[in-house]
């Protein structure tokens, strides 16, 4: 009784978020390897932040992977941290973080010379900087990124629904048998 009490419906909506985040994270991989090719020199520091661009691009690869192979409550859980750390992004004295496998669509204000709003679209990327341009200043959201933890909120809520009627029923049909073979026994003696 593994997965078998999942509708189809949802059996779909967990192979497009697999599939949505395995190929983010491919498409990430391949654009830090193009990176490594067109980068001269690599220090360490730099060789560190290649290693976290690929390890964040392969944890999204991995998620997809566990939701196509069956396991759901650990690819969904997975999937959430995978979303969570997609959400926030910013550029503050000189630190920058932004993660994105799959697709961006950003709203952000940016104070590094004025106040002003900003909105962007983006897909498989990632920027981690250290002790760099410490003149800019934004923060910006990524709203797919917060559109897809609840989608994927809604989505363990709903299986687990399913998991539950269809547990009700599989042991339900069980006690009815049992209750109607005690009845008839007992009219018959």
């Amino acid at each position: 009784m593994a997965n078998e009490f999942i509708k189809q419906n949802e059996k779909t909506k967990l192979q497009i978020l697999s599939y949505y985040q395995m190929a983010g994270g491919i498409l990430g991989i391949g654009l830090v390897i193009w990176l490594i090719a067109k980068t001269e020199v690599i220090t360490g520091l730099l060789l560190l932040i290649f290693a976290v661009d690929i390890g964040l691009f392969s944890f999204s690869i991995f998620c997809g992977q566990q939701l196509l192979t069956g396991k759901i409550k650990r690819g969904l859980i997975l999937s959430t941290i995978n979303q969570i750390l997609q959400i926030l992004q910013f550029a503050i004295l000189g630190f920058a973080f932004k993660y994105v496998a799959g697709f961006m669509l950003s709203v952000g204000i940016d104070l590094t010379t004025t106040f002003r709003f900003t909105f962007n679209f983006e897909f498989s990327a990632l920027t981690i900087t250290i002790n760099r341009d410490e003149d800019l200043l934004k923060v910006g959201i990524n709203i797919i990124a917060i559109f897809l933890v609840f989608f994927i909120d809604r989505l363990e809520d709903k299986i687990e629904q399913d998991r539950k009627v269809f547990e009700a029923s599989v042991t339900q049909p069980a006690d009815h048998i049992t209750g109607a073979l005690t009845s008839t026994n007992e009219e018959t003696t």
